[in-house]
């Protein structure tokens, strides 16, 4: 049987690849605290408030000492 054009088709696995990738966001987290800045401002093409939400999320799961914080439209890093 000819498949259609755009069809699929299923292969099998032994078990689910694991996830490898990291955000971002999260590189930012562990390359500002692997330097020596006490306070940094992050330089981003996005929305201020949407990068300093994610920065955030990013430093609460991994339990980082990191405050972010938004101060007239720029994000801004500080260990505590």
């Amino acid at each position: 049987m000819a498949k259609a054009k755009g069809e699929g088709r299923l292969v099998r696995v032994d078990e689910l690849p694991r996830r490898t990738r990291q955000s971002k966001y999260a590189r930012v987290v562990e390359e500002f605290l692997a330097g020596d800045m006490a306070y940094a401002r992050y330089e981003s093409p996005g929305r201020p408030d949407a990068v300093a939400t994610s920065l955030r999320a990013v430093a609460r799961r991994r339990g980082a000492a990191v405050k972010v914080t938004v101060i007239g439209g720029e994000v801004y890093l500080a260990k505590l």
